[in-house]
């Protein structure tokens, strides 16, 4: 139902010897997020192993995401795989049923925005 995600990347120093001021380019890339989801207990596995992937350990990163910035553009995305760092579970009775995650991105993140 919602999500953040924060890219950052890294800068290289590669000022010249004897120059007066510094020079940078960017390097690596990094993100992590959260994001809100509404438990589906329809008993689709792929969806239950997503979200059964903060019990996983040796995680080798493979929640595949895809985040989309508005629901009337649907091909519009930021997509990456991820390993979820956290997860909360909770319920109130006769009511949606929300799980809250934490993520780390791993690999190149993907802009179709």
């Amino acid at each position: 139902t919602a999500w953040t995600l924060d890219v950052t990347k890294d800068t290289l120093d590669v000022t010249a010897h004897g120059a007066t001021s510094r020079s940078n380019v960017g390097g690596l890339i990094s993100g992590e997020g959260s994001a809100e989801l509404i438990y589906d207990n329809a008993g689709n596995s792929d969806y239950l192993s997503f979200v059964e992937d903060i019990l996983t350990t040796g995680d080798a990163g493979d929640a595949l995401f895809e985040l989309f910035p508005d629901s009337s553009a649907s091909s519009k995305k930021l997509a990456f795989s991820g390993i979820i760092t956290s997860a909360e579970y909770g319920a109130t009775l006769g009511e949606t049923q929300l799980i809250n995650i934490s993520f780390q991105t791993t690999g190149a993140i993907t802009s179709d925005i």
